[in-house]
């Protein structure tokens, strides 16, 4: 049982090594129709190499800063896999295949609303540890319908730090 858990442990120290975990998230914010719109996303990722990782965003928009929620308010909830398919220098070019699940509340009512979408992106690293990110359009399918959109609401920027 201790060869067992020595394994085990060292199987984990070895993942560890090459793991590359990141927090940070992204803000979003414009004004239409004299209505703030804002998205605050929180993330969470894995980077497995330096081209491909996974990730988790946990966040909060209002009207249509996720274009999808047609106004109301919600819960976003979006998982990613990501593809960095441009490393050149300093720039990074990659696109997040995402699953958004929105818990949407207006007035009294809520509802719940899902979208498949791909978001390019790119990441400027600062240092070793911190990169500015940003996102701009969407290619998407929601409510039975494929979307592209391009626009202020589209455009997201963000900080992360890997660890």
């Amino acid at each position: 049982m201790k060869k067992l858990l020595l394994v085990f442990a060292l199987a984990i120290v070895a993942l560890s090594a090459r793991a590359q975990v990141y927090v940070g998230g992204s803000l979003n914010f414009a004004a239409a129709n004299q209505a703030a719109q804002v998205s605050i996303i929180p993330e969470v990722g894995y980077a497995f190499n330096d081209n491909m990782a996974v990730g988790m965003s946990l966040g909060y928009a209002n009207d249509e800063s996720i274009t999808w929620l047609e106004g109301a308010s919600a819960v976003v909830i979006a998982p990613y896999f990501r593809y960095t398919f441009l490393n050149a220098g300093p720039v990074r070019l990659f696109a997040d295949a995402e699953f958004q699940l929105g818990i949407i509340s207006e007035g009294n009512q809520s509802a719940t609303a899902w979208n498949l979408g791909i978001r390019p992106g790119l990441a400027l690293p600062v240092t070793e540890h911190l990169s500015f990110v940003g996102h701009i359009g969407r290619l998407g399918y929601y409510n039975n319908t494929f979307t592209f959109g391009v626009n202020g609401n589209t455009f997201t920027a963000g900080v992360y730090y890997s660890f």
